[in-house]
């Protein structure tokens, strides 16, 4: 499954028409039958359904489906548009003069009286209005129908993306309708799924609408991770093997006021494969450390008030080559020693994944980060505003298109944007993950989430697909932890034991 540009989408209809020769009406009238599936499930041939039919072919769309529905004996089917018969596109014509043939009522009114008194009596609205052509914000007397539908909170079901999203970033424009499930058409739009979009967009699910399997194979887009994509990319274990194989790593990170989170990433790390871990933590917390774990090695370095101090980078500088790769950043704090830590790091010829803090110092010194040893970054939403030097609402408003354009700027970084649905990419390739919970919104997830990477990482050296291994499962191991556990009381130390169970399931898949 992919998630797909609205550019895209529009390129893959016109291959689909002209290399493929399918008519744009049958491609519509599929729509219209993947749409009514989702209306059998919920309505009675009795029910009251009002389609709402904006310019356009998700207009035509609706005026389709209002066809299959009196057809197959729905018995109140209503239609609302004001689009003049002129303006509307060609398919969408050729519905609309379906549906008066069938004697289907057209509703044309502005009179929000009226309106109100329409979507009283309906059970179902259907909102084929503007789909993921919208290009300036709603105004006027949609802006009206919009809000006066919301405040009635009826059954919703819109086509392809709630009216009023923005079909490529998920921003609201001017308003949108709430609905209670959209059917998107042939792959996720970036809408479905991108905040605030998601949270209008409802339950979303995809439905094929007879585009064929080529098409949609060579269209550029986000991949959807699931279960035998991420067993395909889980790195396998050998019977003929020893620690040595599974990668031997270096964790920085740690101080006194926040070595829970180093403690949190370093056992993630050995539940998720690593084959040695050395931790280098400040002298400070050494003991504290060695009471929490038992299976690393601990390197302490110099530290000042509970921190690493400045002389800890010259300290470890000779140790590095020890090592297959370096995880640096959690709970490590932003002073100058780990500002020294983060540049040694980066200035080494070693693959690195860096976390928390480790984030903020980089996006202060953007020029360590052209280095051409792989390096996988992690950065939440304001972490992302530090490395591209954007602003935060910059990034909440379009995060792909900050993600791409940071990434152009760098060699060899794969990218995990966190965020209600996280995307990992790298220059040549994209996915995004829509499995999780908001119990994942909780101190120390983040670390787990480290972990996992490092210990995934340490197994395959290929960080690209590590980190959508170590993204999906993460999410997976909160969607299952709820079905016995409130949000509220789980915990980052839960991830990690529900982690076995989903390695497990994925492992049999291979």
């Amino acid at each position: 499954m992919k998630i797909v540009t609205t550019k895209t989408m529009k390129e893959m209809d016109r291959i689909a028409m002209e290399e493929y020769h399918i008519p744009g009406v049958v491609l519509m009238e599929h729509a219209a039958m993947a749409v009514k599936k989702h209306v059998d499930l919920v309505a009675d041939k009795n029910k009251h359904i009002v389609i709402l039919c904006g310019p356009g072919n998700n207009g035509g769309d609706g005026f389709a489906l209002a066809r299959l529905l009196k057809q197959d004996g729905y018995e109140q089917v209503m239609i609302f548009c004001n689009v003049p018969f002129e303006k509307m596109s060609h398919d969408e014509k050729i519905y609309a003069a379906i549906a008066g043939s069938y004697h289907i009522p057209i509703y044309q009114s502005e009179d929000l009286k009226e309106v109100k008194k329409m979507f009283a009596s309906a059970d179902i609205v259907i909102d084929a209005l503007f789909g993921t052509g919208l290009s300036r914000n709603i105004e006027g007397f949609y802006d009206q129908l919009i809000l006066t539908l919301n405040t009635m909170h009826k059954y919703v079901i819109s086509i392809d993306i709630a009216s009023g999203i923005n079909g490529d970033s998920g921003a609201i424009m001017g308003c949108g309708i709430q609905a209670t499930k959209t059917v998107s058409l042939v792959c996720y739009k970036p809408g479905n799924v991108m905040y605030p979009g998601s949270a209008y967009c409802g339950d979303v699910v995809v439905e094929d609408i007879a585009m064929p399997q080529e098409i949609i194979v060579k269209s550029n887009g986000n991949e959807v991770m699931d279960d035998d994509l991420i067993a395909s990319f889980l790195p396998k274990r050998q019977a003929h093997s020893n620690k040595g194989s599974y990668g031997k790593a270096l964790i920085i990170g740690g101080s006194m006021r926040m070595h829970g989170a180093l403690a949190m990433c370093a056992k993630a790390a050995l539940s998720s494969g690593i084959g040695t871990l050395t931790i280098a933590l400040p002298s400070s917390i050494n003991a504290i450390m060695a009471g929490k774990m038992e299976e690393c090695m601990l390197l302490p370095l110099s530290d000042e008030d509970g921190y690493f101090s400045e002389k800890s980078a010259e300290e470890l500088k000779d140790q590095l080559d020890l090592f297959d790769f370096v995880t640096i950043g959690n709970g490590m704090g932003r002073g100058k020693g780990a500002n020294a830590l983060v540049e040694l790091v980066l200035k080494s010829n070693l693959p690195c994944i860096l976390d928390g803090d480790a984030l903020y110092l980089a996006g202060k010194h953007p020029e360590w980060l052209k280095r051409k040893a792989p390096t996988i970054l992690t950065p939440h939403p304001k972490e992302m505003s530090y490395l591209s030097a954007r602003k935060l609402d910059d990034v909440l408003n379009d995060p792909m298109e900050v993600v791409q354009t940071f990434l152009k700027g760098y060699g060899n970084i794969t990218l995990i944007y966190k965020n209600e649905h996280t995307i990992v990419c790298n220059k040549a390739f994209s996915y995004m993950n829509l499995a999780g919970n908001n119990a994942l919104a909780k101190g120390g997830s983040g670390d787990v989430l480290c972990g996992m990477l490092c210990g995934l990482y340490g197994q395959s050296k290929d960080a690209l697909k590590s980190a959508c291994c170590a993204v999906y499962v993460h999410a997976r191991c909160a969607d299952e932890l709820i079905k016995a556990k409130d949000y509220n009381a789980i915990l980052a130390k839960d991830i990690i034991e529900e982690s076995s169970h989903i390695y497990k399931e994925l492992r049999n898949r291979q």
